[in-house]
């Protein structure tokens, strides 16, 4: 492997390492404009120059390759000027917006003035004027302005998505991103152009003048809009999440997200239910745990008469104690699989199972072949089989009229409790509705589709008396004089995966 020197310190990196990563790796930031680690490299921002011994012009560092004996510096009087140059180029018809510019607190041009130029524009004429709040797509703005023309949304729509809606258009100080006649930035992952915009030229329609990003606090969390499990920052302020980015994980996602899962956290804060309730009356916990034990324990007296429906939006630690409730205090085996109708796929990230824990739910209950679809609890009502339902959460994975089957079918039932994070259509047909956490609000692990657990972590307490569904279950099981003794996440996911090591062992055993 190659060895380099750079300002002094010498490092031996992988063959084909560019000077702009060889750097980053002896802990010297090179400033850059057009460069993306998942683009090409076109080397036209020219920001990232390096003096390289031997060379008698500087090189893009974010280009160049080093080799053995390479004497890079990065902070030479030559580099310094050429950095100092290029801002003022660039900076010649950008409009000194700053404060009203939505990319500000987290604008790479904003930073790089302070860090690398400071000094006063000498331009005494009018800027030249280009296009503002131009509707590039249906969920991204362009001021021309302010676009420093680094192309990487250009080569994202070529190599990325391979849609190719956008192109540079004019010349010279006229130059603007556009989308082909015709055209509009409309793919499912249009927004990641904002994501990857250095300046605050491309904008997320959503979070627009929503709120200042230095005021906001950022969360490793996991998408819920489907099984492909996008790694991603939940940022929020007041308790609110204001918007979701892409988290790199080269596993999962790499540095990307479909614009429908980044939109999904709307649902978090959208009719929620707050309070728990007895056949429409609020009540505080206390009670309605007392009320829902005697009329669980009175249904469970019918042997086989008891359904469960889980949900594969809800995390492991979730379904692990909701198997344990199911088992051991309600003494069921019906057990059934609500959560989200299949949608929309691609041959990327988006995925049809529009759960985020389907993977999840069949490890914890799949080994014992106890789960049943949907369709089978319908006819199970219809037919009386089952007298009393259980159910986490609201989503329906049927079709409309299945749906308003089940609907009237819910009439029929002596007693129906919902735990879930909405009100919706069935709160209204709940005998006790008990308030569920989001994963925004709560602690766990979701298996993607791919079977790669990944963990989240709260971001913020919870709207009113909710609380997260494993806890839910231990407060009823404690009212029906049944112990499930856990207070920490940690002390479930340890039994849990020792239950699935033992399981998994048991069925490599072969039999005697």
């Amino acid at each position: 492997m190659p060895k380099v020197t750079i300002n002094g310190t010498e490092i031996e990196v992988e063959k084909g390492t560019t000077i702009l990563r060889a750097a980053a790796q002896a802990g010297y930031e090179v400033p850059h404009f057009c460069y993306h680690p998942a683009l090409s490299i076109p080397a036209n921002c020219r920001m990232c120059l390096v003096e390289v011994e031997g060379s008698w012009k500087l090189q893009p560092s974010c280009y160049s390759q080093v080799s053995d004996g390479m004497v890079v510096n990065t902070k030479s009087e030559r580099v310094i000027k050429a950095q100092k140059a290029v801002l003022e180029f660039i900076l010649i018809n950008h409009p000194v917006d700053c404060p009203i510019c939505d990319q500000a607190g987290e604008c790479k041009l904003q930073d790089y003035y302070m860090a690398y130029d400071a000094q006063e524009s000498r331009l005494r004429t009018e800027k030249t004027a280009k296009v503002k709040v131009f509707p590039i797509g249906p969920e991204v703005l362009y001021d021309g302005e302010r676009c420093i023309l680094c192309t990487r949304c250009v080569r994202f729509c070529e190599e990325i998505t391979g849609t190719n809606e956008l192109t540079v258009i004019q010349r010279g100080d006229a130059a603007e991103i556009r989308p082909f006649p015709g055209r509009s930035l409309d793919n499912p992952y249009s927004v990641c152009t904002a994501d990857i915009c250095p300046v605050g030229a491309l904008t997320s329609r959503d979070f627009r003048f929503k709120c200042r990003v230095w005021l906001l606090s950022s969360t490793d969390s996991v998408c819920t809009g489907c099984s492909n499990g996008c790694n991603i920052h939940l940022e929020h302020f007041r308790n609110e999440v204001q918007r979701y980015r892409p988290r790199f994980n080269p596993d999962v996602n790499d540095y990307w997200m479909c614009d429908a899962g980044r939109l999904s956290y709307k649902a978090i804060h959208t009719d929620r239910m707050t309070r728990p309730m007895s056949n429409g009356a609020e009540l505080n916990w206390h009670g309605v745990s007392g009320t829902a034990a005697d009329k669980l324990a009175r249904a469970t007296e019918d042997k086989g008469s008891l359904g469960f429906v889980v949900s594969p939006q809800a995390s492991c630690e979730d379904l692990f104690l909701a198997r344990r409730f199911a088992r051991e205090v309600l003494g069921t085996d019906r057990v059934y699989v609500g959560g989200n109708p299949d949608g929309f796929e691609d041959d990327f990230l988006i995925k049809a199972d529009k759960n985020p824990n389907t993977r999840g739910l069949e490890t914890i209950f799949g080994a014992s072949g106890e789960l049943k679809g949907f369709d089978a609890l319908i006819a199970d009502i219809e037919s009386g089989a089952v007298k009393s339902l259980y159910m986490m959460e609201t989503q329906i994975p049927v079709a409309t009229e299945e749906k308003a089957r089940f609907l009237s079918a819910l009439d029929k039932l002596d007693l129906f409790v919902l735990q879930a994070q909405h009100h919706g259509e069935l709160s209204t047909k709940a005998h006790i509705a008990l308030p569920a956490c989001s994963h925004a609000e709560t602690e766990g692990t979701f298996v993607n589709f791919d079977g790669i657990a990944q963990e989240f972590d709260r971001a913020f307490a919870p709207p009113g008396e909710s609380l997260p569904h494993w806890q839910i279950f231990m407060r009823l099981a404690r009212a029906m004089d049944h112990k499930l003794t856990y207070t920490f996440v940690h002390q479930i996911r340890k039994e849990m995966f020792e239950d699935s090591a033992a399981a998994e062992e048991a069925s490599q055993t072969p039999a005697e």
